[in-house]
C-alpha cells in the first residue's frame, strides 16, 4: 500500500468534512439513539481554531482528524472520520499516526479521545493502536468512553 497523502485542512474543505461526518456516523444513530456529535459539528470553526488534517484518496478528501490542544501536556483527538467508500484502506490509522507525530513534535506526552460506548468497533481499533480506556462519563445524553495513549 502506498503512503496516504495527508495535509492541513483548508476552509474550502469544511463542506466535505461535514459530508464525510454525516455519511460515516449515520450508522450509529439507531445504535446510540442520538446523532453523534460530529454530525452537527462546526467544521469551519474547527479548521479556524483547531488543527485539522485531511487524508486524500482518489483525488478527494477521504477522511479527516480534528485535534485540540487543551493543555500543555496532551492532545485531544476530537473527531476522526473516513468516508464509507474509503474505509478499510488504512486512512483512519494514517490520520491517527499523523496526529501522534504532530503531538510528539509539539512536546505532548499523550493523546486522548472520547468515543461512544456503543461504537465498539472504534473502541477495538483504538485499543489495537495502543489507546487504553481510562474513564467513562455521560454528557448531553452521550455515554462516552475516555481513551488515552502515552506518546
Amino acid at each position: 500500500m502506498s503512503a496516504i497523502p495527508i495535509r492541513p485542512a483548508e476552509p474550502a474543505d469544511a463542506p466535505r468534512l461535514r459530508e464525510i461526518a454525516l455519511a460515516a456516523y449515520a450508522k450509529y444513530v439507531d445504535r446510540i439513539g442520538l446523532e453523534p456529535g460530529p454530525m452537527g459539528a462546526d467544521y469551519e470553526e474547527a479548521i479556524e481554531s483547531g488543527e485539522v488534517w485531511v487524508a486524500m484518496a482518489d483525488d478527494v478528501v477521504a477522511g479527516y482528524a480534528v485535534t485540540r490542544h487543551p493543555g500543555d501536556e496532551g492532545v485531544l483527538l476530537e473527531n476522526l472520520a473516513v468516508a464509507p467508500d474509503h474505509q478499510g484502506r488504512g486512512i483512519g490509522r494514517a490520520l491517527i499516526a499523523q496526529v501522534e507525530t504532530r503531538a510528539t513534535a509539539s512536546g505532548a506526552a499523550y493523546a486522548e479521545l472520547f468515543t461512544h460506548e456503543a461504537m465498539t468497533e472504534n473502541r477495538r481499533l483504538y485499543a489495537r493502536l495502543g489507546f487504553e480506556e481510562t474513564g467513562y462519563l455521560v454528557e448531553d445524553g452521550y455515554r462516552r468512553v475516555l481513551m488515552k495513549k502515552t506518546l
